[in-house]
């Protein structure tokens, strides 16, 4: 009976989707700006924002950028290489007193160009502000409709 089942589930035709977009998401927050284990924690919101709005992005580990950090383009573009990303997502957090600022940009891969950006305040009102950067970024790499 398992084999039968196999055999059937193996045999239903699927409905072929759109793969979603890869998106990479870096945290260039300079040492001396912010807790690191905050700066992680505002990257892995942005993670999670992207993933709503219905896109596939990861969090680049610190263990995967050089020891002096990432913030230029060659070395931003090793990473959109390795990942195999569509886009970057630089997110970069600053203590301004009790306040953490936040600055998050979207890359595309291929050419650096700006596909969005937003700078907000990290605590409850941030959810809103990553709703709307994840919607438009989502809507930037969502693909063009093909009769013009």
């Amino acid at each position: 009976m398992n084999a039968l089942l196999c055999l059937l589930l193996s045999a239903t035709p699927t409905t072929p989707t759109t793969a979603p977009s890869l998106v990479a998401v870096v945290d260039v927050s300079a040492s001396d700006a912010v807790y690191e284990d905050v700066s992680r924690g505002l990257a892995e919101d942005v993670v999670a924002a992207l993933a709503k709005a219905g896109l596939a992005a990861s969090r680049v580990d610190e263990n995967e950028l050089p020891p002096e950090g990432c913030r230029a383009g060659p070395c931003l573009e090793k990473v959109a290489h390795t990942r195999q990303a569509r886009a970057l997502v630089i997110v970069d957090a600053k203590e301004e007193g009790p306040l953490v600022e936040v600055s998050v940009m979207a890359l595309d891969a291929a050419d650096g160009r700006p596909l969005g950006a937003k700078r907000y305040t990290a605590g409850k009102k941030a959810a809103g502000a990553l709703r709307r950067f994840s919607l438009e970024l989502a809507r930037a790499l969502s693909p063009r409709d093909a009769g013009g």
